[in-house]
C-alpha cells in the first residue's frame, strides 16, 4: 500500500477499531469541526515534544529529582537573612546521545541502489540531492524524533517564474516539529497511515492571525481557515496520488533510558562544585590576637603576635594556620565515574572524549568496528526511521512522475530506487589495498586511470593522464637512443 507502515503494534495498542478516514469525512461531512476533533488525535496522551525540546538545549525540570529542581539555600533570619544560589550543572548529555545516534544512522555517505540507470533515475537524483538537500534533511528529520518523539517531512510542488516569465514547478520539503503547529497521523485498523493533518496559525496578508489546517490523504487534499470561529474548507486533488508525508515516531525521547543516572551525576557534581565553592578559599584560624591583621585586599600579608612571659619565664604567643578541606572522598569519584560511565554505555553511545581516544594508536578496521559495535547494533535497529527513508524515494518519485517531469513516470515506477548510508567511521585504506593485493596474487588492483582520478593533488583527470603518457612516451625514446650501439 502506499501508506507508510510504521510500528503497527505500537498503534494497535492505542488505536483499535478506528474509523477510516472515508468514514469520517462522510459521516461528518456537514459539521467540519468535527472532522477536525476526531482526527486532532495524537498516538499517545502523554506526549510533551516541547518539554523533550527543552530537555535537549539545557532545561533541567521534567523529573522531581532533575538539577534544576534545586532549591536556593536561605540562611540566617529576618533582616539578616539572605538566599545563597545552589550550583544547577548542566551537562550536554542528551545532544551527544542524540547526534551520536543521528550519525551512525545517516551519517556515512549516501548511495543508490537502482535497477535502471536511465534519464528518469538522474532526474530523481538530481532532485533529491540538489533541489531537496534530502541527506541534510533526513539527518534532522531523524535528530527531531530522538529529540521531541515526533516528527514529519511534508513534499509539496512549488510554481515559480524564471527569467523568461515562463513557469517552473520544483519539488519542495517542510519539515514539521513541535515549531510548526500541531501534526497528527490517521491510521487505519491495519496500521497503515490514511490521512495525515497539519493544524497551524498564520498571518494573512490583511495582518490577523488565523487558524489553518490542512488534510491530507492519498486522493485528496482538504485546505480549511477559520473564519469568525467557523472553518471554510476547500477540496483539491492531490497531485502525488499518495499521502505527500512521511511521518516518524518514537514512545521517549533517545536520552531516556539514562534520564535517571543524568539527573543523578548533574545533581551530585553540582553539590560538588557547591562544596568545592564553599572550601575553595581557606580559612584562617587565629589563636590569641594579632597586630594589624591584614585585609583579603592586602599584597604580602603578616600575622605578628605579642611575646608574653609568665613568671615562671615561660613565653607563650598567638598562633594561626589555614583550614582547608585537603580532598574530594573516594566513594563521590567513584559514583560520579560510575554514572557517567552508565550514561555512556546504557545509551549505547560511544564516549569519545579526548582522554579516551588519544592513546589508541593504530587500530586495524575490524578492531574499531568491535569497539563501536553497540552504537553500530543500535543504529541497525532503528528499522521504522530505515523505512521512513524509503517512504521519501516513493514520495519523491511519484511527485517527479506525476508533477514536475511526467515525462519520467514510467521509468521512475519501473526503477527499484534505494537510498542507503555508509559507515561514519573511517576506512583504514592501507589494510583494505593490502587485502585485494593479497588476493590478487601481487597484481595491480587500479588502473592509471582510476588512480590518477582518485588522487587528491588531481584537478583535471583527463589532463594529468595525457601528461603522464607524454612524459612515459619521452622516457622510452631516451631509454631507447641510450640503448643503441653502433658499429
Amino acid at each position: 500500500m502506499d501508506s507508510f507502515k510504521h510500528n503497527k503494534q505500537f498503534y494497535f495498542k492505542r488505536k483499535l477499531n478506528m474509523p477510516s478516514i472515508a468514514d469520517i469525512l462522510k459521516n461528518n461531512g456537514d459539521d467540519f469541526q468535527k472532522i477536525v476533533d476526531k482526527l486532532c488525535e495524537d498516538t499517545t496522551d502523554d506526549r510533551s515534544p516541547l518539554e523533550y525540546l527543552e530537555e535537549y538545549k539545557g532545561k533541567r525540570e521534567r523529573r522531581a529529582k532533575s538539577v534544576g529542581m534545586r532549591q536556593n539555600k536561605i540562611v540566617g533570619e529576618g533582616s539578616a537573612q539572605k538566599v545563597i544560589k545552589v550550583a544547577k550543572l548542566v551537562f550536554a548529555y542528551p545532544k551527544k546521545i542524540v547526534r551520536t545516534a543521528v550519525a551512525f544512522l545517516f551519517g556515512g555517505e549516501m548511495t543508490y541502489s537502482n535497477s535502471e540507470s536511465d534519464e528518469g533515475f538522474k532526474e530523481f537524483k538530481r532532485v533529491w540531492e540538489k533541489d531537496l538537500k534530502m541527506h541534510s534533511l533526513i539527518k534532522r528529520f531523524a535528530r527531531t524524533v530522538m529529540t521531541e518523539t515526533k516528527a514529519a517531512i511534508l513534499f509539496y510542488p512549488q510554481t515559480t517564474l524564471d527569467l523568461k516569465g515562463a513557469k517552473k514547478t520544483r519539488l519542495r520539503a517542510k519539515l514539521l516539529t513541535v515549531d510548526s503547529g500541531e501534526f497528527y497521523p490517521h491510521f487505519d485498523d491495519y496500521g497503515d497511515m490514511d490521512a495525515f493533518i497539519w493544524k497551524f496559525s498564520a498571518k494573512g496578508s490583511d495582518g490577523k492571525e488565523r487558524e489553518h489546517i490542512k488534510i491530507y490523504t492519498s486522493n485528496l487534499t482538504i485546505s480549511a481557515t477559520k473564519e469568525d470561529g467557523d472553518w471554510i474548507p476547500k477540496t483539491a486533488p492531490n497531485l502525488f496520488k499518495k499521502i505527500p508525508v512521511v511521518y516518524g515516531e518514537q514512545d521517549n525521547p533517545e536520552w531516556e533510558d539514562v534520564a535517571t543516572l543524568m539527573d543523578e551525576f548533574e545533581t551530585r557534581i553540582s553539590r560538588l562544585a557547591d562544596t568545592n565553592d564553599y572550601f575553595a578559599e581557606p580559612l584562617v584560624m587565629m589563636f590569641g590576637d594579632a597586630e594589624g591583621a591584614p585585609s583579603k585586599e592586602e599584597v604580602g600579608k603578616m600575622l605578628k603576635f605579642e611575646m608574653v612571659e609568665d613568671d615562671d619565664g615561660k613565653i607563650t604567643h598567638g598562633d594561626a594556620k589555614y583550614l582547608t578541606w585537603d580532598q574530594t572522598p573516594e566513594s563521590i569519584k567513584l559514583e560520579l565515574e560510575t554514572l557517567r560511565n552508565g550514561i555512556f554505555s546504557m545509551s549505547s553511545t560511544p564516549d569519545l572524549s579526548f582522554d579516551n581516544v588519544k592513546g589508541i594508536g593504530n587500530v586495524t578496521g575490524i578492531a574499531m568496528k568491535l569497539m563501536f559495535m553497540d552504537a553500530i547494533l543500535k543504529a541497525s535497529e532503528r528499522d521504522d526511521l530505515i523505512e521512513a527513508v524509503q517512504r521519501m524515494v516513493s514520495v519523491v518519485k511519484a511527485g517527479i512522475g506525476e508533477i514536475t517531469a511526467v515525462k519520467y513516470k514510467n521509468q521512475l515506477n519501473e526503477n527499484e530506487i534505494e537510498v542507503k548510508f555508509g559507515s561514519v567511521l573511517p576506512d583504514n585504506l592501507e589494510e583494505a589495498v593490502k587485502v585485494l593485493v593479497e588476493a590478487t596474487g601481487g597484481k595491480a588492483i587500479l588502473s592509471q586511470k582510476t588512480a590518477v582520478s582518485q588522487s587528491p593533488f588531481t584537478i583535471d583527470a583527463k589532463e594529468e593522464i595525457n601528461r603522464l603518457n607524454s612524459e612515459s612516451e619521452k622516457d622510452n625514446q631516451r631509454s631507447s637512443i641510450l640503448g643503441t650501439s653502433y658499429q
